[in-house]
């Protein structure tokens, strides 16, 4: 975009993929939502870098690390798709709600 051009091997279908995966889990039809699945999407690999390091107290190949993280945006997306459509964010309003009236649940 600096150059004035736009290359197609920019955007290739893993990509487009990676996009609609962060919409639907954070949650069809609120910005709030895309926000919260780009941050998840982000994040989720170096958590599972360091849990990984961690649990086997050395470094895991980046290969065993993405698959696993296909794993799990797989499920977290049939999930979505099948409980709670809203996502993360549908998710988040609930957890905030309940927090407000923790004390006094009445």
């Amino acid at each position: 975009i600096v150059l004035g051009t736009v290359e197609p091997q920019a955007f290739d279908i893993m990509r487009s993929f990676e996009i609609l995966f962060m919409v639907v889990i954070g949650g069809l039809g609120s910005v709030s939502g895309a926000f919260l699945g780009a941050g998840f999407m982000i994040l989720l690999p170096i958590l599972l870098n360091n849990l990984g390091s961690i649990i086997t107290g050395s470094a895991i190949s980046t290969e065993t690390i993405a698959h696993i993280e296909f794993m799990i945006f797989g499920a977290f997306i049939i999930f979505f798709l099948i409980v709670e459509p809203n996502g993360l964010a549908r998710l988040w309003q609930i957890a905030k709600e309940k927090l407000r009236l923790w004390p006094f649940p009445y």
